[in-house]
């Protein structure tokens, strides 16, 4: 009766490791999930950065990345320019490239060095200088002696406000603004509101007392798809010989960019400027200006080229 009474324990010990194996391998193929369709898991790692830099030329590491048997490393053109042989090794050791770490070089971003001035986009760490080269957040600068503030457009706009006590009127797109520029006045900064987009009017003293004006945009990166256009002019004082009318000087043209808001960044720019004779200011010295800036985009939505400045209207 014993050996009875152990033969269905002994017979059902392989069908609980059968039935058990089969439940294991239906939840095994039910958690079988393709790679590609899982979602992307973002994580943020603190890590020395010269890690990801070529220690031969100390420039971020980009694909393919190579090394030695030895395991010193080399970025693609560093190991070329050395034909493929390590220099550190006493043999020569010939680079290698080492597949599996190009996909960490590749996903390693950083924040764009701009982000303190507005930018907002992480960048491949390899590619963060042609990044810079493009970012339309480039800071402007300070053009007061001893000073290197760096700041986008309205952090700009606040300094020289409160720490230099520059003069700023506040101007609109496509609206008409007179200025009344004294003798000795050589800048007059234009803001638009809270000082996204700035305006300096360079005046400049020539040979005969007259005045030269010209108006740029600051910013620290050109305009971009956008462009400014500029209307600059002024009455000249009466003239008998033409029945008592005030002839018009105008200056029309494109408004160029400078990072840094003076004079000889203004010169440095070209473009064309607006020549105020002696004769043509008032007889206490100074001028009236009417200053009329247009935004305009160098390309339509279809991405096609539009026209490079708006259809001058005439003056008011």
């Amino acid at each position: 009766m014993e050996n009875c009474s152990k033969k269905p324990r002994l017979g059902l010990t392989p069908n609980i490791h059968a039935k058990q194996e089969a439940a294991d391998h239906e939840t095994s193929r039910a958690v079988v999930v393709d790679d590609a369709a899982l979602p992307v898991k973002k994580m943020a790692i603190e890590i020395d950065r010269t890690m990801y830099d070529c220690p031969l030329c100390y420039r971020p590491l980009k694909p393919p990345v190579l090394k030695c048997r030895a395991g010193h490393g080399a970025c693609g053109s560093c190991a070329e320019n050395h034909s493929r042989k390590c220099h550190l090794c006493a043999d020569g050791g010939e680079y290698e490239h080492v597949h599996w770490l190009d996909p960490y070089v590749m996903a390693a971003k950083v924040w764009c060095p701009n982000e303190p001035f507005g930018c907002r986009t992480s960048v491949t760490y390899f590619l963060v200088e042609d990044h810079r080269l493009e970012c339309p957040h480039a800071p402007c600068y300070c053009p007061e002696p001893g000073c290197t503030f760096p700041g986008s457009p309205p952090m700009l706009y606040d300094h020289l406000k409160v720490h230099h006590d520059w003069l700023v009127t506040s101007i609109a797109f496509d609206k008409k603004l007179d200025l009344e520029i004294d003798e000795a006045q050589r800048r007059h900064l234009l803001a638009t509101k809270n000082g996204e987009h700035l305006f300096l009017l360079v005046i400049t003293e020539v040979v005969g007392g007259g005045r030269e004006v010209r108006l740029v945009h600051v910013c620290g990166k050109d305009a971009g798809p956008s462009g400014y256009w500029c209307k600059v002019w002024t009455n000249a004082p009466m003239d008998p010989g033409n029945g008592d009318r005030k002839p018009v000087l105008m200056l029309e043209d494109r408004a160029r960019s400078c990072a840094v808001p003076s004079e000889e960044a203004a010169m440095e720019v070209g473009g064309r400027y607006l020549s105020v004779q002696l004769l043509d200011m008032h007889p206490r010295g100074g001028f009236a200006l009417r200053v009329r800036i247009t935004r305009y985009q160098l390309q339509t939505t279809d991405g096609a080229s539009a026209p490079a400045y708006p259809v001058p209207a005439g003056a008011d």
